[in-house]
C-alpha cells in the first residue's frame, strides 16, 4: 500500500519530513559522523568547553538543502515512476506491486536525487569533520561553506565533489528497502483506513524498523564512503593517489577486523530511528492534512451549490 496522492504532494510532504526529521538528529548525525571518520569516538563534554553547544551544528544548512532537495526528488520521481508503472498493469494506484518492480522503482529514484545532491552531501562531511582534523580554512572566514568548496576544487576540480559517488549505486538500495519494508508493515499490521492512512505512532514504529533493517544491510559501504568523503589530500606530499571505497573497506578491515566495519552502527541506527520514523510520521500527517483539506473544500462546494 502506498499513497495515492499526486507525486508532487508525495514529494513535497516527504522533503518537509525529512527536513524536520534531519533537524532533530542533526547532532547525533554529526558526531555518527566523526566515528565513522576518525576511527574514535567523539568526547561530547569536550566539544562543548572547546567549541560550544553551536559546534553540534557545523554543517547544518548544506545537510538541510541537501535533505530538501533530495527527499523531495526522490518521493517525486518514485511516485511518478511507480504511477507510470501501476497504469501500465491496468491497477488502481494503491495497488501492491511486486518486490522487483518497487526495488527497481526505488533504486532508480535513489540514484537520479543522490546525483543532485552529492556535492552537498560531501560539503556536510567535511564541515562535519572539520574540527576533528584541525581544519582552519574551514572553521574562520566569512562562509565556512565557500572555504570548504574551494578547497574541494582545488585539491580535485569539479570531480571531486562527487567524491564517493561509486557507492550511491548500491547506497540506493537504502531508500528503496526502506520504503518497501515501511510498505509492508503498513499491509501486515495495519488494517482497513488506518493501512491507507497510517496513525502517528504506527508511521513512527514503522519507519524505524524498516530503516534499521536497511541500515544494517548496507552500513558497510555507508562507512567507507563516510571515510572517502572526509578524507584530504595533503599538500606535504606529492601522493596523487586516491581513496577508493574498496580501497577504504579493505583499510579498515585490516586495521580493525570484521567488527571494524560496523564502527558507530549503535549511533548509527539510533539517529535512524529517530531520523526515519519521525519523517515517516510527518509525511503521513502532511498527507492526511492535505486529504482532509481537500474532502472540506469538496463537501463546502456541494453544500454551495445546493444553495
Amino acid at each position: 500500500m502506498t499513497s495515492v496522492l499526486p507525486p508532487f504532494v508525495q514529494a513535497a510532504s516527504g522533503s518537509l519530513g525529512s527536513a524536520s526529521a534531519n533537524t532533530l538528529t542533526y547532532p547525533l548525525d554529526l558526531i555518527t559522523t566523526r566515528i565513522q571518520a576518525t576511527e574514535k569516538g567523539t568526547s561530547i563534554r569536550k566539544q562543548i568547553h572547546t567549541h560550544g553547544l553551536s559546534s553540534f551544528y557545523d554543517g547544518i544548512g548544506a545537510d538541510a538543502g541537501a535533505t530538501l532537495i533530495s527527499s523531495f526528488l526522490y518521493y517525486y520521481i518514485y511516485s511518478f515512476l511507480r504511477e507510470y508503472v501501476v497504469r501500465g498493469n491496468g491497477k488502481s494506484r494503491a495497488a501492491m506491486l511486486s518486490l522487483p518492480q518497487e526495488l527497481a522503482i526505488g533504486y532508480l529514484s535513489g540514484i537520479a536525487s543522490r546525483s543532485i545532491t552529492t556535492p552537498l552531501n560531501l560539503v556536510t562531511v567535511r564541515l562535519q569533520t572539520a574540527r576533528v582534523n584541525d581544519d582552519s580554512s574551514a572553521q574562520g572566514g566569512t562562509s565556512r561553506f565557500t572555504a570548504i568548496c574551494q578547497q574541494i576544487f582545488e585539491e580535485e576540480g569539479l570531480r571531486g565533489f562527487w567524491k564517493g559517488f561509486s557507492s550511491t549505486f548500491l547506497l540506493s538500495l537504502n531508500p528503496a528497502v526502506t520504503l518497501y519494508l515501511f510498505q509492508q508493515y503498513r499491509r501486515v499490521m495495519l488494517k482497513g483506513k488506518e493501512r491507507a492512512s497510517p496513525p502517528p505512532a504506527h508511521s513512527f514504529v514503522g519507519g524505524a524498523l524498516a530503516n534499521s533493517i536497511a541500515v544494517i544491510i548496507l552500513y558497510p559501504l555507508l562507512l567507507a564512503k563516510t571515510v572517502v568523503q572526509a578524507s584530504r589530500r595533503t599538500r606535504s606530499t606529492n601522493n596523487t593517489s586516491q581513496a577508493s571505497i574498496q580501497s577504504s573497506l579493505q583499510a579498515i578491515y585490516t586495521t580493525g577486523g570484521f567488527f571494524a566495519l560496523y564502527r558507530g552502527l549503535g549511533a548509527q541506527l539510533f539517529k535512524g530511528v529517530l531520523r526515519q520514523g519521525t519523517a515517516m510520521m510527518v509525511k503521513q500527517r502532511i498527507e492526511q492534512l492535505v486529504v482532509q483539506a481537500y474532502l472540506r473544500q469538496r463537501a463546502l462546494r456541494r453544500v454551495q451549490y445546493k444553495g
